[in-house]
């Protein structure tokens, strides 16, 4: 005999094997299970970073001419002092973390210079996300360079993870 089934063995293996072939549905038939990747499920937008305001906010172009505020979904840098806004939140964010508002304002300053490196004004970007928050900011995961550059800002330490409603984590490099 060759490798293989001889034919009583096939017999059983076919009588024994076809109701569990009939009662399992093909791979087609099967629900997609949704990546972890936020950025694998959904078509992406094309457009063009115009600025930005601070290390978790953009402003893009995605070719209407205006250019919209996007903020960068599931992260939070610290608050750089930009405007009244920015330096009242970098108060919250300096007794939410035990920093000091200086402390806060440089670590946001320094997230800002950086998000600037890893994605300059006038990249083109992929934004990967629909929603938008109650200051009508889109919510996205920002792809530039071939990064993602919210888990990119993590990484390194200059944007803290935000499980948004929970408050959001304290960037590494903020000490």
């Amino acid at each position: 005999m060759r490798g293989g089934l001889h034919g009583s063995s096939r017999r059983w293996l076919a009588v024994w094997s076809a109701p569990w072939l009939l009662a399992c549905p093909s791979a087609a038939m099967l629900p997609t299970t949704p990546s972890m990747d936020p950025m694998a499920d959904a078509q992406p937008e094309g457009c063009v970073l115009e600025r930005w305001e601070d290390g978790d906010t953009a402003y893009v172009d995605c070719g209407s001419g205006v250019a919209r505020p996007v903020r960068l979904l599931d992260i939070d840098a610290a608050e750089s002092g930009f405007d009244d806004n920015s330096r009242q939140r970098a108060q919250w964010q300096a007794k939410l973390w035990g920093l000091s508002v200086d402390t806060v304002l440089r670590c946001g300053q320094a997230a800002t210079a950086r998000i600037k490196e890893i994605c300059p004004e006038e990249s083109p970007v992929e934004l990967h996300g629909e929603e938008h928050d109650k200051y009508d900011r889109r919510l996205a995961h920002v792809r530039c360079r071939g990064l993602n550059v919210n888990v990119r800002m993590v990484e390194e330490g200059h944007a803290g993870r935000y499980p948004y409603p929970a408050d959001p984590q304290r960037p590494q490099r903020c000490r």
